[in-house]
């Protein structure tokens, strides 16, 4: 024993240091494309109850979280594995034998003085035993907390993934509701604006008919019709299409009895979203389940690099066992072995397979090192993207709402000269028809809006 000792305390001395984590990346101190600055909203408050309702049945039934769930199940038990340092085992066993030629033996017997010749058949012998052992590894050079450490970053990347299921599965079931809901208000503007297309043809044509037109008005006519018959079945596409896509994130068979069974029509909020300033990089990276999964792969394969190159290094090991047997079970408790041993393997003596081991771990290494930094990149253009759109969709909005002042103005105008007569019945559809374009365009920016 202490020769294993002595041996473990030579080898330890020619420990190379373990492999140091990547540098992280550096992340910047505020946002390029912030220029308003607001505070961060209760986005939760500002749902309706029906969309909050609907986010929470999807949380619970749908697939994707339950499969990301028990991934996590999945992991922690593998961490417990990995944790289990004692390796007891028993067993039993029985053997018979006997010999394939026919054999005997010979004895005397004496009786009366005289000695009698008596011939024995061999036949089978049986024999049993019991055995019960236990081993133990002693972590020297911490190969085996290495490896534990590697399951539980597996773990904690498990869980950032129902995180991301999650947040994925609550804006999927917003943007579905808030469609349907703008679909909604837009179908009736959709027909309208397909109403007054028609009448404005007929108008057209009876015009060039009477020569006060050209006949290639007739063509823009025909196609202003041919448009809104496409955005009224584009509308209707849409709405079923959001439907069938909300009933699968409920877990339901399209349409979806949930969606039947709503008290109210999708409500999208009237008012625009509030302005937000995101907190500090750091802080907003920290918590995005995307960059938590590529930080744990990095943890991850730092730990088993880390226990590759332990690998290289002698391994000390215990074993404790208690043994017996015999042709009957009452010779069980005649002769029992207990045995205590300790082992020192040498694993080096096969340094090429170690070597490719530890430089397979340290390429691993590499390449999530590598993840993690696109990742963070990806997610830093993310965000700016989203704030730039954020303040684009600010000015479309505002360049939308003078717009459909002014057609508003430019109806009621064109309204009073046609009771006056100084314009004809079409010029007025046409500015109906625009102002209603306005109002379709305003719905759609509001839903980019709040999406975004």
């Amino acid at each position: 024993m202490s020769m294993l000792l002595v041996l473990a305390a030579l080898a330890s001395g020619c420990a190379q240091t373990p492999t140091t984590a990547p540098p992280a990346p550096e992340l910047p101190a505020t946002w390029q494309a912030v220029t308003v600055q607001g505070q961060t909203p209760d986005w939760a408050g500002l749902l309706d109850p029906q969309l909050a309702a609907l986010q929470a049945q999807a949380l619970q039934a749908n697939g994707d979280i339950a499969q990301a769930a028990l991934r996590v199940l999945q992991a922690q038990r593998q961490v417990a594995l990995s944790g289990l340092r004692l390796s007891p085992s028993a067993g039993l066993s029985a053997s018979a034998s006997r010999p394939l030629e026919q054999q005997s033996s010979s004895r005397s017997v004496e009786v009366g003085g005289i000695s009698v010749p008596v011939t024995t058949e061999v036949g089978w012998s049986r024999s049993y035993g019991a055995s019960a052992s236990v081993g133990y590894e002693l972590d020297l050079w911490n190969r085996l907390a290495h490896t534990t450490a590697a399951q539980v970053a597996q773990l904690e990347g498990a869980r950032s993934d129902v995180t991301a299921a999650q947040q994925l599965i609550r804006s999927r079931v917003a943007e579905s509701y808030w469609t349907l809901a703008a679909i909604a208000q837009q179908q009736p503007l959709a027909q309208a604006q397909l109403a007054i297309n028609r009448e404005t043809l007929q108008l057209v044509t009876l015009r060039v008919r009477e020569g006060k037109l050209l006949p290639i008005e007739i063509d823009k006519a025909a196609a202003a019709v041919q448009q809104a018959l496409v955005r009224v079945a584009d509308l209707a596409a849409d709405a079923q299409i959001q439907r069938n896509t909300l009933a699968l994130l409920l877990d339901q068979p399209p349409p979806g009895p949930a969606l039947q069974n709503l008290q109210l029509p999708p409500q999208l909020p009237q008012q625009p979203p509030p302005v937000w300033t995101p907190e500090p990089p750091p802080t907003v990276l920290a918590r995005r389940p995307d960059v938590q999964r590529a930080r744990a792969q990095v943890d991850a394969a730092l730990a088993r690099s880390r226990a590759a190159q332990a690998e290289r290094y002698p391994r000390l090991s215990f074993s404790a066992s208690l043994s017996t047997g015999g042709s009957q079970a009452a010779d069980w408790l005649k002769s029992p072995v207990a045995n205590l041993a300790a082992n020192l393997a040498v694993p080096l003596i096969d340094w090429r397979r170690l070597d490719l081991q530890r430089d397979t771990a340290r390429t691993d290494l590499e390449l999530t090192a590598l993840a993690l930094r696109d990742t963070v990149h990806k997610a830093l253009t993310e965000v700016e993207t989203q704030l730039i759109d954020a303040e684009r969709l600010q000015q479309q909005l505002a360049a939308n709402a003078l717009r459909l002042q002014e057609a508003t103005t430019t109806e009621r105008l064109a309204s009073l000269r046609l009771e006056v007569g100084t314009i004809a019945r079409a010029d007025f559809l046409q500015t109906q028809s625009a102002r209603l374009e306005a109002e379709q365009g305003r719905i759609q920016l509001q839903l980019r809006a709040w999406l975004s």
